[in-house]
């Protein structure tokens, strides 16, 4: 049974999200809070799996509480409950840095909260699978790879990744150097309102130029490329003229789809491609990780054992179509030493 504690000023919004998870057999609604500091009394009392966790409340605001709860209870998962405007994005950012996994969205009524209901309830099954703390990355040496040569041009890399995502990203992209030769592509499950906040967060931190992917924007080597949320980015055109396309296609659950960015680099990289798969829920990328091996390209997930969510990287893996399996904190030397691969 999955405890969860529900922290919102707003009646309404604890009245529906307690409607909505005691509607399922696994989930248990141990209480109630209305502010910050009731909720770290109740958190320290009744021992939680997940909080919900509201970031604008009076006498403690989410962002102080959620710094407490993390004292008190350090085996607690935290969801913030978000707004999707801008503000709301960079509250969420700076909670997820402090320690929450994972955020949903804020219903206004009982029809958005009727929308996001499938959304809400495997964020919190989620949260309750998830690690709190990841496990440190081993230092023993990366697997031998393929002789050196083994891409024609320097390949692009198409990544996926979900829940945990950008506690990840902060971990990895900020390693690699500024003259790191090939484009980097981010397929992240998150709001459309949120990607272009967090890929300034993402620049600010990294070496590498960091963005928002934009419609028809040709791709460069040593930058990254956020895709918008709510809609598939892919890649289209050739290896000397690649360029972002978004497409709308609603049967891909998760939007954006890694299957789909992995599917299209592969279709214009072909052998010149490493396909990534990293923390997140669900299977997203596992069917994409198969068309990059098919085109002859290289094959990456993360260490299910590093990730703060390990279904994506281990349904990847399941697919036997992994050339390699790293922990976290020792991707950026592996995509060095890929890109370096390049026959001269």
């Amino acid at each position: 049974m999955i405890r969860v504690l529900v922290v919102d000023d707003s009646p309404f919004i604890r009245l529906a999200l307690k409607k909505l998870l005691s509607s399922e057999r696994d989930i248990e609604i141990v209480g109630e809070a209305s502010n910050g500091k009731e909720a770290v009394r109740l958190v320290q009392e009744l021992k939680p799996d997940v909080v919900t966790l509201d970031v604008n409340m009076p006498v403690m605001d989410g962002l102080t509480a959620l710094v407490e709860i993390r004292k008190v209870c350090p085996a607690c998962r935290v969801l913030m409950v978000s707004s999707l405007t801008q503000e709301g994005a960079r509250e969420t950012l700076q909670a997820l840095n402090s320690g929450a996994l994972d955020f949903i969205t804020k219903p206004n009524d009982y029809q958005e909260l009727f929308n996001f209901r499938e959304e809400i309830i495997a964020k919190i099954r989620a949260a309750y699978e998830a690690k709190v703390e990841t496990i440190s990355g081993t230092e023993t040496g990366l697997p031998e790879g393929t002789a050196e040569g083994r891409f024609k041009i320097p390949p692009v890399v198409a990544l996926g990744i979900s829940t945990g995502g950008p506690q990840t990203l902060n971990v990895v992209l900020p390693k690699l150097p500024e003259d790191f030769p090939s484009p980097i592509l981010i397929a992240i499950h998150m709001p459309d309102t949120f990607t272009a906040t967090f890929a300034r967060h993402l620049d600010s931190m990294c070496r590498l130029p960091v963005k928002e992917a934009e419609e028809g924007e040709v791709i460069r080597g040593g930058h990254v490329y956020v895709s918008r949320g709510r809609i598939h980015m892919t890649l289209s055109g050739t290896p000397e003229r690649a360029f972002v396309r978004y497409v709308k296609d609603d049967s891909y659950i998760y939007k954006p789809s890694a299957d789909l960015l992995l599917s299209s680099a592969a279709k214009v990289y072909r052998e010149n491609t490493i396909g990534v798969v990293m923390t997140g829920m669900g299977n997203d990328g596992s069917k994409g990780i198969v068309e990059v091996k098919r085109a002859g390209g290289v094959t990456v997930a993360e260490d299910p054992k590093t990730a703060i969510l390990w279904a994506m990287p281990e349904s990847a893996i399941k697919t036997g179509c992994v050339d390699y399996v790293v922990p976290k904190e020792r991707l950026p030397e592996l995509l060095l030493k890929l890109t370096s691969q390049v026959h001269r």
